[in-house]
């Protein structure tokens, strides 16, 4: 095991040597940060020929600072990365690495996961991974996902670094967009989607707005949903988020939300909804 993950290029070279014994011994992850797994390939007489590992990309997910600690974990329940897939070299180019790929996609995509990324330095790889369904980017080209909330997620890449990403759900599409300067943008889209018991929103003729969800039933009228409408086609920049994020968090919100009420009212969160709860407590106890 440990010489299999020694073949892997990791970001740090003692990272093979870490990985064995969380694979040997099934280490598990805190439910909120999604589902690590692996899978290994033996010879009959019991010797580890292949293995793979595979977890969300925690690390990723936790550098964009504008999301909540909930939607962090909205997100690695949707995506997962393969750490790392080695095969002994005797038994390359007999599907070994290939099989492990497909046990662990369809593995995750029994879980609900939508997207597997992968990454790898070495350029030759790129007709093997594409073999292997996934679509392969070129050096130092980053992925780019669409959140619900309207933000993109972006994944850059090193210039030596190629990444990949694979489909786990048909219907995860990629469409063409562009990035506020104009340049292209491939960006995936349904790999982020609202969870099967999220509220049904029903609109009215009178334009009032009806949500149902969670055994409540509530009607906003027309003036209501229209601001509600404004707020979610209000365009907002990393910045803009950035720099209420410690604000949103006070009242517990969605931070992209957030900036998009401020920005579609004119008001501050304040202004709009009082003093953050426990504000007026801990006041007093002072």
């Amino acid at each position: 095991m440990v010489e299999l993950l020694g073949r892997v290029e990791f970001a740090r070279p003692e990272a093979g040597v870490e990985m064995a014994p969380l694979v040997a011994h099934r280490h598990r992850l805190d439910p909120v940060c999604g589902v690590r797994a692996a899978w290994v390939a033996e010879r009959r007489r019991g010797e580890v020929v292949g293995v793979l590992t595979a977890a969300p990309p925690l690390r990723w997910i936790g550098s964009i600072k504008t999301l909540s600690p909930e939607h962090r974990s909205y997100v690695a329940h949707h995506i997962v990365e393969v750490e790392a897939l080695s095969v002994a070299p005797e038994l390359r180019g007999r599907r070994v690495g290939h099989r492990l790929i497909e046990t662990a996609a369809a593995h995750y995509a029994r879980l609900g996961y939508r997207l597997m990324l992968g990454t790898t330095t070495t350029q030759p790889l790129a007709p093997y991974y594409r073999q292997a369904g996934s679509t392969v980017l070129e050096p130092g080209e980053g992925i780019a996902v669409a959140d619900p909330l309207g933000m993109i997620l972006h994944r850059p890449a090193e210039p030596h670094v190629v990444q990949m990403w694979k489909a786990l759900n048909r219907e995860v599409t990629v469409v063409d967009s562009r990035m506020p300067d104009g340049s292209p943008l491939r960006l995936l889209t349904e790999v982020l989607v609202p969870p099967a018991d999220a509220p049904k929103v029903a609109r009215q003729d009178d334009g009032s707005l009806t949500i149902i969800g969670g055994g409540v039933r509530e009607t906003l009228d027309a003036q209501t949903a229209g601001m509600m409408e404004r707020m979610y086609r209000t365009p907002v920049t990393e910045e803009e988020v950035r720099a209420g994020t410690a604000e949103a968090l006070r009242y517990g919100m969605e931070p992209v939300l957030a900036a998009r009420l401020r920005k579609a009212s004119g008001r501050s969160l304040p202004d709009l909804m009082g003093p953050p709860r426990g504000a007026g407590a801990a006041a007093g106890r002072r």
